[in-house]
This record gives structure tokens, C-alpha cells and sequence, in this order.
């Protein structure tokens, strides 16, 4: 049996040896770490490889954030919303209208495991982008040039979830004593009376 003395003196060596320890870390400065840069917000109106390609023989517009003039819900799933963003007059007797697709959806909660972020598929046919000047009853198709080539740049694919894509698509312009439209995005429902600026 070991002797008491002896025994007080390893736990006091012991508690010495973890207080030295501890003053020793406390006194080291972390490394610091550098700033992960920041991500910049997305802005771009590239379409992904996924959807059809596009020409245009004009850059792309400025894709600004703007406020939103009204909103919808697509038909076939209520978590992929549609912003329109701005319908104004553009030089050349072009009328521009941007629009933005968002999939609202998030990583959905179900008992104790949460599922996958929900993705939406997005499809549409060509000529259901179009606006309506109600003053003279007229539809008017978006631009194509001396090719044939579309003037736009819409997105459609697969949106995964919090993901949105800027669109865009030049149409002609409504004459000058048209001052609404009714815009037309495909598979949603219609945005009416919405001021040309």
C-alpha cells in the first residue's frame, strides 16, 4: 500500500504539471485565418448549358436590381415564383421587359431528418412569351434579327432550391398612346395592367 505522503506529492505534482500546461497554452496567439473573400450576389442573365441556347445581336442588358412590379406563382408548382422587374421603352422602337424565376423552396422539414433541397423543373413553348397592348387588341411576339435569331435571354431547366435566373426578351414597342400591357410569361398566370415606362 503506498505511503500517504508519497501519494499526496504525485497529485501534487500532477496538478502542478496541468497548471504549467494550461498557463503555456494560454499564452500562445492563434494562427488567424484569412477572410474567406466575400460571394458576389448573382446578377448574371447567362442561361445555364441546360436550356436552349440563344443569340442575340445586341449585348444583353444591364440587369440593375430593380423593384418588383408584381409577382405570380407558376402553375405547376407554387414554389417557383416570377417577378417582373421592369417593361420600358428601349431605343430602335423596342419595348424591354426583365423578369426573375425563383424556386422559393428550401430544405423541407419531415420528423427528425430533414429531405433534399427541392428542385422544379421549368419548361415552356417559345411562343407563350408575348404581351398584349389592350388599347388596339394586339399581341406582340418578342424580336428576332435578320437571321432569325431570338432577342432574349430566358432561362428554362432545372431550378435547385433558393436558386433564381434573370430573364429578359425585347419586343416592339406599343405605340406611343399605349401606356399598359398585359404581359405574358409562359405558365404563369397573366400580368395585367402593367405601365410601360
Amino acid at each position: 500500500m503506498p505511503n500517504g505522503r508519497f501519494s499526496s506529492g504525485i497529485i501534487l505534482l500532477c496538478f502542478l504539471s496541468t497548471g504549467a500546461l494550461l498557463s503555456c497554452q494560454k499564452g500562445e496567439t492563434p494562427q488567424q485565418q484569412p477572410a474567406a473573400p466575400a460571394q458576389p450576389a448573382q446578377t448574371s442573365s447567362v442561361p445555364a448549358t441546360t436550356g436552349p441556347t440563344t443569340s442575340t445581336s445586341a449585348p444583353a442588358p444591364a440587369t440593375s436590381p430593380g423593384k418588383v412590379i408584381a409577382s405570380a406563382q407558376y402553375s405547376a408548382d407554387p414554389d417557383l415564383r416570377c417577378d417582373l422587374l421592369e417593361v420600358k421603352r428601349a431605343s430602335g422602337g423596342a419595348l424591354l421587359i426583365r423578369w426573375r424565376l425563383v424556386n422559393t423552396a428550401g430544405t423541407q422539414q419531415t420528423g427528425l431528418a430533414a429531405t433534399q433541397p427541392k428542385t422544379i423543373n421549368y419548361d415552356f413553348n417559345w411562343p407563350d412569351i408575348y404581351y398584349i397592348d389592350p388599347a388596339e387588341n394586339k399581341k406582340y411576339g418578342f424580336l428576332t434579327d435578320s437571321e432569325g435569331n431570338r432577342i432574349l435571354d430566358v432561362f428554362w431547366g432545372t431550378f435547385a432550391a433558393g436558386q433564381q435566373r434573370l430573364n429578359w426578351a425585347k419586343f416592339p414597342a406599343p405605340p406611343a398612346t399605349s401606356s399598359k400591357i398585359s404581359v405574358s410569361i409562359p405558365k404563369f398566370p397573366p400580368f395585367e395592367d402593367i405601365p410601360v415606362s
